[in-house]
């Protein structure tokens, strides 16, 4: 009778088990879905058109430069972007090298094999779902199953992983943005990879194997040229595996960021004479023309700082207001500060002191809450860490009111990520605009 008994329990835990990996499929899958039905409306704007002008006149004029002399073809995309900059009397795109270099890339293959033109209205239109798709819906599924092996690395529960793969998937931008050509979704891509092998490695959960450290410097240097101010966190999980493992980081992991670091500051140096960003220099954006003379709406707000702050954690385009199941968070700090017994106290504390640098540079060095997109995106490749700083919520959720807390959490974050789906562009899109701050401009 007792091994009959113990034999059904463990059937019904192989059952539970097996139940909870289907529903984590099932979300990957529906989110595919989602992403690939957005691309029904392809969106031909700033983001894509800054990237599309190098792409023309990589494959059109073998140059850089995205300007048209008075006796050169003009570059179509050149007028329908304001992210560039003037050098030597020449313009470029602001955009870093690394995803233009790609979708120059892809482009040539689509043009030999079916044909396709950038200037011809239905092949860009064909073009723009494929890169969309490549570059953006492709690094969405992969960021969420690294998402989902980090989370099996630190909660055991299967069950328990299903609520912060959901959050995710369908409770941040990512939902809204991952149909669209934007740098953010394959940043974070990059970033959820570096941070599987950084974590698994420091923590020991995973084996000390050398193309794992490889793996970790390949993605960490793909984040740096996808989404530059996302480096703070490779910069904190590159030194903690430093101080683990001084020999295998810096040879194995200094091999792997060697290659995407080689092509970036090589086209850099090819182009401008300078590994530095264009970022860097202000007065090459306000040359004659220049649509950052005179910005208008949300790009020429001058408010206060502390303001700017509120509003881009708090208020209209507050990412934690938006989705405030990345609040949960900071149940992870809260208990590194109280606790110092807490397991993997120092992940905790770096992922805060990441979250803290990253602020603090975009206060200081913007002043536009990423344009007129759905909330503050430049936080998105911050999110999935926020997550995962929430594990003792996850791994905690034993009565009936934290699961109705949660679930309240993450019903809000849901409907924020669906207006983003529905809406990822425009301004005053967000429901703190429409029913509690008032329109930003």
């Amino acid at each position: 009778m007792g091994r009959l008994v113990a034999q059904l329990f463990l059937k019904s835990i192989k059952w539970k088990m097996h139940w909870a990996y289907g529903a984590q499929a099932l979300l990957i899958g529906l989110a595919l879905c989602l992403s690939l039905a957005g691309l029904r409306t392809v969106f031909l704007g700033d983001t894509a058109a800054s990237r599309l002008a190098t792409v023309y006149s990589l494959t059109q004029k073998g140059t850089w430069y995205i300007d048209s002399p008075a006796a050169d073809i003009e570059n179509p995309f050149e007028p329908l972007t304001i992210d560039k900059y003037e050098l030597n009397g020449r313009l470029l795109s602001t955009k870093p090298p690394m995803l233009p270099l790609l979708m120059t890339g892809e482009y040539l293959v689509a043009h030999r094999l079916l044909g396709w033109e950038l200037t011809q209205r239905d092949d860009l239109r064909a073009l723009l779902r494929l890169m969309t798709f490549s570059f953006s819906i492709c690094a969405y599924v992969v960021m969420l199953v690294f998402f989902a092996k980090i989370l099996a690395l630190f909660i055991d529960a299967p069950t328990r992983r299903i609520v912060p793969l959901a959050a995710l998937a369908f409770g941040t931008q990512f939902l809204g943005f991952s149909p669209q050509l934007n740098n953010h979704v394959p940043g974070a891509c990059m970033t959820v990879a570096m941070l599987y092998f950084a974590l698994g490695l420091g923590s020991g959960k995973l084996d000390a194997t050398w193309w794992r450290f490889f793996f970790f410097g390949l993605c960490g240097a793909l984040v740096f040229t996808l989404d530059m101010p996302m480096t703070i966190y490779v910069v904190l999980a590159g030194m903690y595996l430093l101080w683990r493992f001084p020999r295998q980081a810096f040879l194995w992991g200094g091999l792997g960021m060697l290659g995407p670091l080689a092509v970036h500051f090589g086209c850099m140096l090819a182009v401008t004479g300078s590994p530095l960003p264009a970022q860097m220099n202000h007065d090459r954006y306000l040359f004659e023309g220049s649509y950052w003379r005179n910005p208008l709406g949300v790009d020429a707000l001058h408010e206060p700082k502390a303001l700017y702050f509120f509003h881009m954690t708090l208020g209209r385009y507050g990412v934690f207001l938006l989705f405030p199941i990345l609040l949960l968070g900071f149940s992870g700090v809260v208990r590194a500060f109280f606790f110092p017994t807490t397991p993997f106290r120092g992940y905790y504390m770096a992922g805060l002191l990441g979250g803290v640098l990253l602020s603090l540079y975009y206060i200081q060095g913007t002043n536009n809450y990423g344009g007129a997109a759905y909330g503050f995106r430049w936080y998105m490749g911050s999110m999935p860490l926020w997550l995962l700083m929430a594990t003792p919520v996850w791994k905690g959720m034993h009565k009936p009111w934290h699961w109705l807390i949660v679930l309240l959490l993450l019903a809000v974050s849901i409907f924020s990520g669906w207006e983003a789906y529905c809406t990822p562009w425009g301004v005053n899109q967000e429901w703190t605009c429409r029913y509690i701050f008032g329109p930003l401009c």
